[in-house]
């Protein structure tokens, strides 16, 4: 484990680590690659970083990987209806809760995800258009199916 891991590790309860992440009817799929180094946070346990009427996402995703391109993954999981707004909302609390996390001298890359069952024609501009802001950049959301692997 190296300082990405064991910085989180330090600054969250260990009751919040999990093996999946998964919510209701929806989950991603974790690809099981030797060369990644992974934490999995639960956000709505008590001790993940948030307050219990805090916008949250589902999961935050750390990863190490060999070659250097540590990331850090907000998740919010939609098997139902979705409201774009509320989305993009979720993920950029996610996004400051790694910023909250991790000092500035960790270098990560932030990828927001959203895992989707079904995305309405009138949510979908919104969503391609919305970006998630952290350390000052804007980053796009990835969307993925329910079930899908983790790009």
């Amino acid at each position: 484990m190296t300082e990405l891991l064991s910085t989180v590790r330090c600054r969250i309860d260990q009751a919040c680590v999990i093996t999946r992440c998964r919510k209701d009817r929806c989950s991603v799929s974790l690809p099981q690659s030797p060369a990644r180094n992974r934490l999995i946070i639960d956000c709505d346990k008590p001790g993940s970083s948030f307050n219990s009427n805090d916008k949250k996402c589902d999961c935050l995703i750390f990863e190490e990987a060999e070659n250097g391109t540590d990331r850090a993954i907000p998740i919010e999981l939609k098997s139902g209806r979705i409201r774009a707004s509320a989305v993009i909302e979720q993920l950029q609390a996610g996004a400051q809760a790694v910023e909250n996390l991790l000092p500035r001298e960790i270098a990560v890359q932030l990828q927001p995800l959203l895992a989707y069952g079904n995305i309405p024609k009138g949510e979908r501009a919104t969503l391609n258009e919305g970006l998630v802001r952290f350390r000052g950049k804007p980053y796009p959301i990835r969307k993925i199916r329910c079930g899908a692997q983790l790009p």
